[in-house]
């Protein structure tokens, strides 16, 4: 009753409002009810998967939306919020350390994809429009009234409609169905069409994350050009081979999570895999979710023949690009990168005959915006820019490029992307 009551006072309703030159006013604190309302729903989407397993986004959505509604927003600037939230300390320079501006960025994607969720869209809304820190509360408008059944038309004949009448209504029926079914196509977007082969497939969807114990392997082979990589795989090794099979990136655990989430929605079913136990006769048991590096196996077996691939040379990582091999534009070292990237591919003529998606980072960081961009229009909506044509049937590859700050990624961006018929 109560929120029923505060959705129909303040429907569509903005806390930040503007005077009539359009400089911001300073929002008076909420009334008790209404604070309330925000409140529970900032516990909601605190409590989500998008938000749960992090502290420096639940972090930033509490103190923003606490200084907001009680009318403290003099408090909420990048440096004030450096401060405050991240410890930095009260000089710190802003430009060098955009921790504030990159959270930012993650909190309205992550916010984005928590109100994509079916059931959340007649929830209260919380949103940062682009070049503030300061949240506007949006209350679900109320449910439009029920649409008129069409108008029905009845020929009054004891013989039926006679046959011209009824070609019309054939013929306009078909008119009809052609333009809905154009309507939708351009409705799709690159993300939609995508996805549509693993998500329209009526088999078990595969998805496959490495363990540890490939960690382990991979150091030991790296031993002669990377000794402090040697050391950590030793320590690595000294555990028992049940505790790294059962040991997985959280980065990996997350994106598998976010496409089980998104498969589940659609009814479909799923199976995981560690990299190590899936088998080709499993890739052929129906579409595949490859996510990874180079320690997903699968990955570097599917992308061989791609033009995008994962690469080492010496100290380097990089994505190596077949039209371009001597290129290392996309190189980055494991020596604290500012930078990371990451491959997304969509692959049908793979040995396995069943449609392959790779979200394949450099490094860790890479895969973590790989996973993200997999949600995200607007990243498929650059890659489509860069590379337009089939989305539905063509095999797509497109590099992604983020900035690290902290270890932690920023919002990913499409460099590059491919095409092949």
């Amino acid at each position: 009753m109560r929120r029923a009551l505060l959705q129909s006072l303040f429907t569509g309703w903005f806390l930040v409002k503007k005077d009539s030159d359009n400089s911001v006013l300073a929002p008076a604190p909420l009334p008790d009810p209404e604070a309330l309302a925000v409140r529970e729903q900032l516990e909601r989407v605190t409590a989500s998967a998008a938000f749960r397993n992090s502290k420096r986004y639940p972090d930033f959505l509490r103190y923003t939306v606490e200084h907001t509604l009680t009318g403290e927003t003099e408090n909420i600037k990048e440096r004030v919020l450096g401060i405050e939230i991240f410890r930095r300390d009260p000089d710190y320079d802003t430009n060098s350390d955009p921790v504030v501006r990159m959270t930012a960025a993650e909190v309205r994607k992550r916010l984005d994809q928590y109100y994509r969720v079916r059931g959340h869209e007649h929830e209260i809304r919380i949103e940062y429009p682009r070049g503030s820190y300061v949240p506007e509360f949006v209350w679900p408008r109320p449910a439009p009234p029920a649409e008129l059944p069409p108008l029905q038309i009845e020929v009054a004949s004891k013989h039926g409609p006679p046959r011209q009448e009824l070609l019309y209504v054939v013929l306009a029926c078909v008119v009809a169905g052609s333009v809905l079914w154009a309507a939708i196509a351009r409705r799709q977007n690159a993300l939609d069409r995508f996805w549509a082969p693993i998500f329209d497939s009526k088999a078990t969807v595969l998805l496959c994350i490495p363990d540890m114990s490939i960690m382990v392997r991979d150091a030991e082979k790296a031993r002669p050009q990377n000794p402090t990589g040697t050391i950590f795989g030793d320590a690595l090794s000294r555990l028992p081979i049940g505790f790294q099979r059962d040991e997985v990136s959280f980065v990996d655990a997350y994106t598998v999570m976010s496409v089980a989430s998104a498969l589940t929605r659609r009814g479909r079913n799923f199976r995981l895999f560690h990299t190590e136990d899936a088998t080709l006769d499993d890739l052929k048991q129906g579409p595949a979710v490859l996510i990874g590096g180079t320690n997903n196996p699968w990955i570097n077996q599917v992308s061989s023949t791609l033009r995008f691939s994962l690469a080492k040379d010496g100290p380097l990582d990089y994505i190596s690009d077949r039209q371009s091999p001597a290129s290392r534009q996309w190189a980055i070292t494991w020596q604290n990168p500012t930078t990371d990237y990451a491959i997304v591919s969509r692959v049908f003529n793979t040995t396995a005959g069943q449609p392959v998606v790779i979200a394949a980072g450099v490094h860790r960081t890479g895969t973590e915006a790989a996973g993200e961009c997999l949600s995200d229009p607007a990243c498929f909506a650059q890659a489509e820019k860069l590379a337009p044509g089939d989305w539905a049937h063509a095999n797509v590859q497109f590099i992604i490029q983020t900035q690290v700050v902290n270890e932690v990624p920023g919002t990913p961006n499409v460099v590059a992307a491919y095409l092949l018929h």
